[in-house]
């Protein structure tokens, strides 16, 4: 699962039993503890937060796929 859909699920689903319910990949809770170590996301009192560098490379990705898709129409 790339990073950007799964930050996007994170912001979306900060509880890891929504995630789980709503995403159910079995590959979903190790990519976390990827992007924990990486420091993007943090988990407090049993949520997953997305941390400012996650935001920013969130809105990054949206940038550079808006920048794509304008580039392909064009």
């Amino acid at each position: 699962m790339p990073e950007a859909v799964l930050l996007r699920l994170l912001c979306r689903y900060p509880h890891p039993a929504a995630l789980a319910r709503n995403a159910g990949s079995p590959t979903l809770f190790p990519a976390i503890r990827r992007l924990e170590r990486a420091g993007l996301v943090t988990r407090r009192r049993g949520l997953y937060l997305v941390t400012a560098s996650g935001r920013r490379q969130l809105s990054l990705d949206r940038a550079l796929a808006r920048c794509v898709a304008r580039a392909l129409s064009g």
